[in-house]
């Protein structure tokens, strides 16, 4: 019987010593492993320029958008809004902005008058056909009448007012080609300062990151946002620098939203999903504190670039 107890509590501390391993070595787990998508990264508004003509709540609205589409596996938002952040995002107005803004003018002008030129241009063919078919059936009936040895006189005289007639019009017709190749030249030189305009804006872009860009440097954290056409384009650009603020890289998938050229994508692709998720993989921490050096490293290394790009 003694021995049967002794046994008995031999087995109930084994047994509480596993239990107690186990809750040692899942503690141990969640101290040494963790995922960087286990708590949310937060950020704010920083600074609006103007001219951008968006409020401080419109622009939350749509970051939050932009935040959506990124969820780790348990469907949790992995960025959040919180006044208090320390990642601020900031719209820009520079140089590539106001280029912008003027093309999009230019383009507006360009589309307006060629979409008044094309129907002037139409009417004004219509009526020199209707001018030659009037001018050779005047020409047809004076060849009859000569061959006639000349024509009565009333109808000599409905010849004459034909023939004057037709010579106001070929003045009217002048006059309008007139104002016509001066609405055409007027149209060219739009397209040439749309052209120049285009130019003076991609040389500005091969300089300097396009319509946002997400900086770290050290521990400090931003995202700036230099252009935006419309709410969706927007939208896209604040989901792509959170993306990377996120650790994400760019992919070659034209439809992903972190594809490295622009477009309106604001839903996740594969491409995405299968880069978010090895992002929020389980890791050491020390590998973690490892890509965050590399990471503030590639910041540096950019930096460093630009510079050396702007200065050549």
């Amino acid at each position: 019987m003694k021995k049967t107890i002794f046994f008995l509590i031999i087995l109930g501390l084994l047994f509480i010593g596993f239990q107690n391993r186990t809750i040692l070595a899942d503690k141990a787990n969640q101290i040494f492993y963790q995922s960087p998508c286990d708590t949310p990264k937060t950020f704010r508004i920083g600074t609006i320029d103007p001219r951008f003509g968006i409020t401080k709540q419109e622009l939350i609205t749509d970051a939050k958008k932009a935040a959506s589409a990124w969820k780790n596996n348990k469907g949790m938002v992995l960025l959040k809004y919180d006044p208090n952040a320390n990642m601020p995002i900031n719209m820009i107005y520079d140089q590539r902005q106001a280029l912008n803004s003027q093309i999009n003018t230019l383009n507006n002008q360009v589309t307006q008058q060629k979409n008044t030129l094309k129907p002037e241009i139409s009417s004004y063919e219509q009526q020199v056909a209707q001018f030659k078919q009037k001018s050779n059936a005047l020409n047809q009936e004076i060849q009859y009448w000569n061959s006639k040895g000349g024509a009565p006189q009333n109808i000599y005289n409905n010849l004459v007012a034909q023939q004057q007639s037709l010579q106001q019009e070929a003045t009217r017709l002048q006059n309008e080609a007139n104002q016509l190749n001066q609405s055409t030249v007027t149209y060219n030189q739009q397209i040439n300062q749309l052209d120049n305009k285009i130019s003076a804006f991609n040389s500005v872009l091969s300089l300097t990151p396009e319509e946002g860009e997400y900086i770290r440097n050290g521990t400090s954290e931003q995202i700036d946002i230099f252009i935006t056409n419309s709410q969706r384009e927007l939208i896209h650009t604040l989901a792509h620098e959170m993306g990377h603020s996120l650790g994400l890289g760019h992919n070659s998938n034209p439809n992903s939203i972190m594809y490295p050229y622009t477009n309106t994508a604001i839903t996740p692709s594969v491409n995405d999903e299968e880069a978010l998720a090895q992002v929020c993989r389980k890791q050491n921490i020390f590998e973690i504190a490892v890509e965050n050096i590399v990471l503030t490293l590639g910041t540096l290394h950019q930096k460093l670039d630009t510079f050396l790009i702007q200065h050549q």
